[in-house]
């Protein structure tokens, strides 16, 4: 069980401040934050994990304070990953830090159908498959609650057609999953009971057998800096999942109205274009 009572968070990067916010997550079952950077949720998330203390309130995660790491798989958006470690040594070496007895590398990696990266080097790794590997670090080990910041977005596509069954699989089996995203269709394909969140405020509740909820700070926003912006604009061209486009110098700007579509089709723009995306940060539209 969960139980967050008047928090109260602020964050400098990006500038936000949460609640006072309060409400019960059930153990067991999944759970969606929704609400983009400058709502909240992914700073809550962290909260959570115990990785940002709060400014007042409280907050007990299974009747503790956050932070009980061995029983947590927490994974935000960008991953801190040992870059001289192979991907088979860091599930490893996870696995002994759990104090959880260790497994194939290859058969972790195979749950996410990505068990050709064991080898690799975490450097080596793009963004997309460094978050497919902590991913699976998170969702293969036996952490009792898993923490997952955009778990769809900026994912390699072989990790993203077997994500969902595997939470599924793991909330099936006891753990409790909370899913932090700015895109309610996703978290309503994910999570069995939502939290909307507005300009750092718990905004409503839902079901995933309740009615569409939407969010009331409207459209989302995906600001994007890469050297390659042009190529990157010109892939982004035709894309359905965006409402409007705008560019200056290396940065871009892309709104629409669900994050995950936003996000996927910048990757796998990035990936046609042959671009690096130095940054990729959702914002509310309405923000300056």
């Amino acid at each position: 069980m969960i139980h967050v009572r008047d928090l109260v968070v602020r964050s400098r990067r990006p500038k936000v401040t949460l609640g006072p916010v309060s409400f019960t997550l059930e153990a067991g079952r999944s759970h969606g934050l929704v609400g983009a950077d400058a709502d909240g949720a992914p700073l809550l998330l962290a909260v959570l994990a115990g990785t940002v203390g709060s400014r007042s309130g409280e907050v007990k995660v299974g009747g503790a304070l956050p932070g009980a790491r061995a029983s947590i798989g927490y994974v935000p958006f960008v991953p801190d990953l040992p870059s001289a470690l192979r991907v088979s040594e860091l599930l490893g070496l996870s696995a002994r830090v759990r104090g959880e007895k260790p497994a194939s590398p290859e058969e972790r990696l195979a749950v996410l159908g990505v068990e050709t990266l064991a080898r690799r080097r975490i450097g080596s790794l793009t963004l997309a498959e460094a978050r497919a590997v902590a991913l699976v670090e998170a969702v293969t080990s036996q952490a009792t609650l898993l923490l997952l910041e955009e778990p769809l977005a900026s994912l390699d596509p072989r990790a993203f057609a077997a994500l969902a069954g595997a939470l599924e699989d793991r909330v099936n089996s006891g753990a409790t999953l909370v899913v932090s995203t700015a895109s309610a269709s996703d978290a309503r394909e994910l999570t069995a009971a939502q939290l909307y969140f507005d300009q750092g405020k718990l905004a409503s509740q839902a079901s995933r057998d309740e009615a569409w909820i939407r969010m009331t700070s409207g459209a989302t926003r995906l600001v994007v800096r890469t050297e390659g912006a042009r190529a990157l604009l010109a892939a982004l061209a035709t894309d359905a999942s965006f409402e409007d486009v705008s560019s200056h110098g290396p940065l871009l700007t892309l709104s629409g109205t669900d994050a995950v579509a936003m996000a996927s089709a910048v990757a796998r723009a990035a990936l046609d274009a042959q671009v690096e995306i130095e940054l990729m940060q959702f914002e509310s539209a309405g923000d300056a």
